[in-house]
């Protein structure tokens, strides 16, 4: 089986500055190489979506003011979640079954009441949690979407840090020439980069944090192949196993591209299938894609300010990142 790190191949960074920045990071592989199409015919790709339990990096949580619980950060999840053990420690009463959609399908599930929650400078109240056993989430819960409107989520992959903190609209710190920002908006309640091209296709991109693999729907794969004709575009028939155990047909290929504003990345490696959650939001009929912990780990350090709608990217070593020179 092929995780998210077996399978990055010829993965480079590059950064498209603007003139006032007058810079350019020259790309740098690493030692493993893109399938040849000989070897992408041999067989069918099994690519591990999930997250790696040593990939994650996780927040103190508080809850009914009762400290020591670690969360992970899931922008890809609409809600935040509980486990079931953390859930029977504290004997939280149960609440109303609800349905809870995520990326490879949706479930019935139980939920808790919760009193109060915290992380960081993140706050809820009085709200109703659904549960999930700890083997599909990994922590002793997920961080969702809810708890994190007006908040900016730091990830810094070279300290192995993980902070929630307040929106900063008016940023507090002077950019460098390795920072670099760019504009998002929020759709369905997600972060999603404005101005994306992923293999020179305008594409919509939501940032997961929760995703192993980026994915991109088979629209996006599709407008990616008619701009590639002529060329080499090896693509190999691939299925998608998530933390679920689910199974997802899709397609596995290099692109070539993503840009978003000033930020350029070549050589990505990255998954295509028509999966849940594009289908519940409706958009299987145009080219989106949700943009893994494979891309952010790239660098080292990503703020998502879901606050200010922006992401702020600081070039550099990541967790799994190439080195760059200036």
């Amino acid at each position: 089986m092929l995780t998210r790190r077996n399978i990055a191949a010829g993965l480079g960074l590059s950064f498209a500055a603007p003139s006032v920045l007058a810079q350019t990071i020259t790309p740098v592989s690493l030692t493993q190489t893109p399938p040849t199409p000989a070897a992408a015919e041999d067989s069918l790709l099994i690519l591990d979506a999930s997250q790696d339990q040593d990939e994650r990096l996780a927040v103190p949580v508080r809850i009914n003011e009762v400290e020591g619980f670690n969360f992970t950060v899931d922008t890809g999840a609409d809600r935040s979640v509980l486990s079931e053990r953390l859930a029977e420690r504290l004997s939280l009463p149960r609440g109303p079954d609800v349905m809870v959609h995520g990326v490879s399908g949706s479930i019935q599930c139980a939920t808790a009441q919760v009193a109060s929650l915290s992380a960081g400078e993140a706050r809820m109240a009085d709200t109703i949690l659904p549960i999930l056993p700890y083997d599909r989430i990994g922590a002793d819960g997920l961080l969702g979407v809810d708890i994190l409107e007006g908040r900016n989520v730091v990830m810094d992959f070279g300290r192995n840090r993980l902070e929630v903190r307040r929106s900063r609209r008016t940023p507090d710190f002077l950019y460098t020439t390795r920072d670099v920002s760019v504009v998002a908006h929020e759709k369905f309640g997600r972060l999603t980069i404005a101005k994306a091209k992923i293999g020179g296709a305008r594409s919509l991109a939501f940032v997961d944090s929760g995703g192993g693999v980026s994915i991109g729907n088979m629209a996006l794969g599709r407008a990616i192949a008619a701009r590639r004709r002529g060329s080499s575009d090896a693509v190999q028939p691939a299925r998608l196993l998530t933390a679920s155990g689910e199974m997802q047909l899709g397609e596995f290929r290099v692109v070539p591209t993503i840009t978003m504003g000033d930020l350029r990345i070549t050589n990505i490696p990255m998954a295509f299938a028509d999966i849940h959650i594009f289908d519940y939001w409706s958009l299987n009929n145009q080219p989106a894609a949700l943009l893994g912990i494979d891309v952010l780990r790239l660098f080292a350090r990503v703020e998502l300010d879901f606050g200010a709608d922006r992401v702020l990217f600081r070039l550099g070593q990541g967790g799994f990142a190439p080195t760059l020179n200036a």
